[in-house]
């Protein structure tokens, strides 16, 4: 009986677990809006308070993103680790950094439900240093999951480098995996450097004329959805395993 996964039972499992790892998209796209608004902290908060319980549910499908996260790195790590040993265990331990913090931001998000529905315990506190700490809690989600986006680039881009390298699928596609990683790497240093200087380059880009957009929308896509891209190839199509000579 074997005791690990053959290359393509790891490329199905890591398929799977990629998309898994984006079924909660759904609050992202249709329940955040609804409850965290932009730049008001204070609405979030009584957003939250009236829909506590979509609340706890968004919480808890990030907790399943977490755990399909460490499966995608398990089986990552079978895939890979026999083209490149050290970088595939750099990728999973960067990945499970950003998890880490994924988790931790989550129970940000638990705490700050806590506060906001006014327990017994909370009452040594006035009601201005509740909502200080309510706001604080919010705020700390944003900033823990760009944090952990960061780390998310950095893992995704050793495990590219090594796709890049084992021929397990076209070269092309495993080359335009790495831009992509490298870019979300990228993008959220940048982000965490100089916000500034990325939200001045997003109002450019919102200035646009419709025109403009569209062709910088087709080029944008493979990048911003390199993930599932991949998943998709892994589930369907699995890797080719080059003949050893």
């Amino acid at each position: 009986m074997s005791t690990t996964w053959t290359p393509n039972q790891a490329a199905k499992i890591a398929g799977a677990a990629y998309l898994l790892t984006y079924a909660p998209a759904f609050s992202w796209l249709f329940v955040y809006p609804k409850l965290f608004v932009t730049g008001d902290v204070a609405r979030t908060a009584s957003n939250i308070v009236a829909h506590t319980q979509l609340f706890r549910v968004t919480i808890m499908l990030d907790l399943l993103t977490v755990a399909g996260c460490v499966i995608l790195n398990v089986a990552l790590y079978e895939l890979l680790a026999p083209v490149h040993r050290s970088f595939a265990r750099l990728g999973a331990f960067w990945r499970l950094t950003e998890q880490a913090v994924y988790g931790a931001t989550t129970v940000s998000s638990l705490v700050a439900l806590s506060v906001l529905s006014g327990a017994g315990y909370l009452q040594a506190f006035e009601p201005h240093q509740l909502q200080a700490l309510a706001r604080l809690l919010i705020s700390a989600q944003s900033t823990g999951f760009t944090v952990a986006m960061l780390f998310l680039g950095f893992g995704s881009t050793a495990y590219m480098y090594v796709l890049v390298k084992s021929h397990y699928v076209p070269k092309v596609l495993a080359l335009l995996l790495l831009a992509a990683s490298t870019l979300c790497t990228l993008f959220f240093f940048v982000l965490i450097l100089s916000p500034a200087l990325v939200g001045a380059a997003s109002t450019a880009v919102r200035a646009l004329p419709p025109v403009a957009l569209v062709p910088l929308a087709i080029i944008a896509l493979p990048f911003l959805a390199f993930e599932i891209i991949l998943a998709l190839w892994l589930l369907v199509k699995g890797v080719h395993i080059p003949e050893r000579t």
